[in-house]
């Protein structure tokens, strides 16, 4: 057993289920500014404070994983500015925060998530960055 087990949830093959800064859906038609924040939904943060209920809808108290947590999007490291519970939904469901690098060119971005001294390296995970 692992003390952290991190994954992106995907919304297509290979395409992160991901909002840009402006809540919109990260799509091919409608990318993430360089420079902007984009909002990704993961699961395997482990050890939370306070700790979890499985099952449980998040309310007010928002659980943030022990363990740090890195983000890099297109070999970039993301200024990870909000990482913990996502409100609303179950527990289990991390939300990450991560503002992106100014300097990243249009495309298909990768993106890997490290918490603790794992990562989703084995899991193909990509944005879509505009110009």
């Amino acid at each position: 057993m692992q003390p952290t087990a991190p994954g992106i949830f995907l919304r297509a093959e290979g395409l992160a289920a991901a909002l840009n800064e402006d809540g919109s859906l990260n799509q091919e038609a409608n990318p993430v500014a360089p420079g902007s924040v984009i909002v990704l939904f993961a699961t395997g943060e482990g050890v939370t404070d306070p700790p979890s209920v499985d099952g449980m809808i998040t309310g007010s108290v928002l659980p943030r994983p022990v363990a740090s947590v890195e983000v890099t999007i297109g070999g970039e490291p993301a200024m990870v500015e909000y990482v913990g519970a996502a409100p609303g939904l179950v527990a289990g469901v991390l939300q990450v925060n991560a503002r992106l690098s100014p300097n990243l060119s249009a495309g298909l971005a990768r993106v890997v998530l490290t918490i603790g001294s794992l990562s989703n390296r084995f899991q193909t995970v990509q944005v879509h960055v505009g110009p």
